[in-house]
């Protein structure tokens, strides 16, 4: 709650003070049900795996608390899975290969896929091929974004097929785009020069680095003014297949979707892979200024964009940093990390955590061992529960660095898993085997901005008449009220009225360029003054004192 100057009047014996407060829609960091990972709708795709191994399968996994269905849809090309989902049990459907991985690059192609689901579910995708293969947690639509920058990795030292690379899923027609590449790209683009695309609803655009040991960290991705902030879409990254670092073997598939920086957080916690020596990280900054410290140590200063990576390092971390940021785990290969293969991981922040989710392991005869890192706060190692069964406390290990928080590795069966902790916790599920694995996040939850008040207004009396304008033109404005979005008070670019109740008054119409509904919000908040019976002077007889007069 942002609280405005006190409404106050002094009496001779008696203050009293009113505080008008503007409207704040704002929830907790981890409260199911704000901004999830969970939702009804679901766009991704897959990017170009290696290819040179028996055994490719492009998963979907699908879980939820309750009993539902839905269907998988590659809109263009006319692919459409029914499916069920029984609670707290793992769905998987398969998109077949030749269909759904994308190959080319700097082309528009129409290889999307969504999910639609009657109740609320949980998404994570698999692109597995034998020796080589990563999962990400798929994202709903309400925590899409219109701006990316992105964390990815290079290719195979030597081998150009084998590259950087990103996809860019489309929900919306008219979505233009504009991208500033890191590296030079297999079409032609040149790192550091802007170019922009054109897509439709459930089109798809891959971009592939020239060079293998092009980067495409720090790209960024965004819609241009004419598409507008309402055209959202779904951005992934990785490599096609690399060595982490550079030399350590051996190949493997790295892939994550990415969250748009205002998701971005200042606080992470990152947990070593269990059965391996060691790993890597890499810290991104959106902004010029930010500074970052791992485990209390000195500030790593960077600028927007820019990156830096860490190989060999063997600590469960602490990242805090004086503005957000964005932190990136991978396991190593096999021949440096001795277990496991690359995979690729983005952290959540801190205020990401969520309470309850069910997951599910990838299947793999190659895979033979599963685990979960879970961090949570110190406060709430009694109350995390796998499966129904509670951790036991003595499992939790606290961050020397951040001592309220506590991190623990727990090993994993093969198959679905329910994992909860009403306090809220942040976690990852991840397998490997020999020169194999997968990581991904279980989920996360971004908490709901406050309303954004353009204009708060403390009135002491219902008598007053007041002018609300637009701060900004917008086209054909509506004028409403929060708590009656149905009635319409007026149109046009001001609204004069004498209003009779604290409420908050929207004005709603289309921006010029992009023609996105643009909404202006005017919080109105009456004091009603409240009849006290006060005694005065000793006496025995109360008198009336209202709040803004004076007591006699």
């Amino acid at each position: 709650m942002h609280f405005l100057p006190s409404l106050a009047r002094t009496g001779s014996l008696l203050r009293i003070v009113l505080f008008c407060t503007t409207l704040g829609l704002a929830g907790s960091g981890h409260t199911q049900g704000v901004v999830p990972t969970m939702g009804t709708e679901f766009w991704l795709g897959f990017m170009k795996n290696y290819q040179g191994n028996p055994n490719q399968s492009l998963d979907i996994f699908i879980s939820s608390y309750t009993n539902t269905a839905g269907v998988v849809e590659m809109p263009l090309l006319g692919l459409n899975i029914p499916f069920t989902v029984i609670a707290n049990i793992t769905t998987t459907v398969t998109i077949p290969v030749v269909q759904g991985m994308h190959q080319q690059s700097d082309i528009v192609d129409n290889k999307s896929i969504v999910i639609r689901t009657q109740d609320t579910v949980a998404v994570f995708a698999i692109n597995f091929e034998e020796f080589t293969a990563d999962g990400a947690t798929v994202y709903p639509v309400q925590s899409l974004g219109d701006r990316y920058r992105l964390v990815a990795y290079p290719g195979l030292n030597g081998l150009p097929e084998l590259a950087s690379e990103f996809l860019i899923v489309a929900r919306q027609d008219d979505t233009e785009i504009e991208i500033n590449t890191t590296a030079n790209t297999v079409g032609g683009q040149i790192a550091g020069v802007p170019f922009t695309i054109q897509l439709d609803s459930g089109q798809t655009y891959q971009v592939l680095a020239s060079d293998a040991l092009g980067d495409f960290t720090g790209t960024t991705v965004q819609g241009t003014e004419n598409s507008g902030p309402c055209r959202t879409f779904a951005v992934f990254s990785g490599s096609v297949c690399t060595n982490i670092p550079d030399g350590c073997g051996a190949c493997d598939h790295v892939m994550e979707q990415n969250l748009p920086p205002q998701a971005w957080g200042t606080r992470y916690f990152s947990v070593p892979f269990a059965t391996t020596t060691r790993y890597t990280y890499k810290i991104l900054a959106d902004t010029d200024g930010t500074q970052v410290t791992v485990n209390g140590g000195p500030p790593v200063p960077l600028n927007a964009g820019q990156s830096v990576e860490v190989n060999a390092f063997t600590e469960a971390a602490c990242f805090e940093g004086n503005q957000p940021f964005m932190v990136a785990q991978f396991m190593e290969g096999i021949s440096c990390a001795g277990n496991g293969d690359p995979a690729m991981l983005l952290l959540n922040a801190e205020e990401q955590r969520i309470d309850r989710v069910t997951f599910a392991t990838v299947v793999s005869n190659i895979i033979t061992g599963h685990y979960l890192n879970v961090i949570v706060q110190l406060p709430d190692v009694d109350d995390v529960s796998l499966d129904g069964t509670l951790v036991p406390p003595g499992a939790f290990i606290p961050y020397p660095n951040c001592a309220t928080v506590a991190y623990a590795s727990l090993p994993l069966t093969q198959g679905s898993h329910t994992l909860q902790c009403p306090g809220g916790l942040t976690a990852y599920v991840y397998g490997m085997g020999s020169a194999e694995s997968y990581a991904y996040s279980v989920g996360s939850f971004t908490p709901l901005p406050a309303l954004a008040l353009d204009t708060v207004l403390c009135l002491a009396d219902t008598n007053t008449t007041v002018t609300l304008v637009i701060p900004v033109p917008i086209n054909d404005p509506v004028w409403t009220t929060l708590s009656d979005p149905n009635t319409v008070l007026a149109q046009g670019v001001s609204y004069t009225f004498t209003p009779t109740a604290s409420d908050v008054y929207v004005v709603t119409g289309t921006a010029g360029l992009s023609g996105c509904e643009q909404q202006y919000f005017f919080s109105i908040e009456i004091a009603i003054p409240p009849v006290i019976d006060a005694l005065a002077n000793g006496g025995t007889v109360g008198i009336e004192a209202c709040l803004l007069q004076p007591v006699n």
